[in-house]
């Protein structure tokens, strides 16, 4: 009984505490991958930073597999946002598709700790993890249905439109990969070079 009223008081401090245990054992972690690479990521030492008992963390997540895919799929969840605000904007169709690029491109750059396990060889099997699987695909989805209402305006090349937003997306995620690692700079703001080369990658798949 005591252990039981123990649990219940444990509980109830991590509920008062963080509100929403779960979202911020992710933000935690996203913050030590950050400081000390996915390797530095334990569930005891998370639960260490976030002031709550060592059995909290696995009321949420398995093991660490889990919470890393977790927090990949946040990532994407996060992206999708900001491709989606963009989709919602007025004017050309085409415009509209080269600034959804321009905003994947500096989601990478701001979000440097997300972007990486989102596409790390280290990161949980999508098999694994049907909520990942769902939230990368939402992501790439949202590509294949820009270059169709492009393609139904008149403003982009005939052809399949999954093979076309293989193009865009590799080209947007090469030079956000070159960027967030340190292997290119900008030679002025981000957002112009961003909005450079997807201007050369439409010019191509214009119609």
């Amino acid at each position: 009984m005591l252990r039981d009223n123990e649990s219940m008081a444990s509980t109830k401090r991590e509920t008062y505490h963080h509100g929403d245990l779960r979202a911020a054992l992710l933000d935690v972690a996203a913050e030590m991958i950050a400081a000390g690479g996915i390797e530095s990521v334990t569930l005891r030492a998370l639960s260490e930073r976030t002031g709550v008992s060592r059995t909290a963390p696995y009321r949420h997540f398995a093991d660490k597999s889990v919470l890393l895919a977790a927090v990949a799929e946040e990532g994407f969840k996060r992206l999708l946002q900001h491709l989606r605000a963009v989709e919602q904007r007025e004017g050309d169709v085409l415009t509209r598709f080269q600034q959804m690029g321009v905003a994947y491109i500096q989601f990478a750059v701001e979000n440097p700790t997300h972007y990486r396990l989102m596409f790390s060889h280290e990161r949980a099997q999508h098999d694994a993890h049907p909520g990942l699987a769902a939230a990368g695909k939402a992501v790439f989805d949202s590509l294949v249905t820009g270059i169709q209402a492009c393609q139904a305006a008149g403003r982009m090349r005939a052809g399949d439109p999954r093979g076309l937003a293989y193009v865009a997306w590799a080209t947007v995620h090469g030079l956000a990969s070159l960027l967030i690692d340190g292997q290119l700079r900008a030679p002025g703001d981000v957002g112009e070079l961003a909005a450079f080369t997807t201007q050369r990658l439409l010019e191509g798949l214009a119609a």
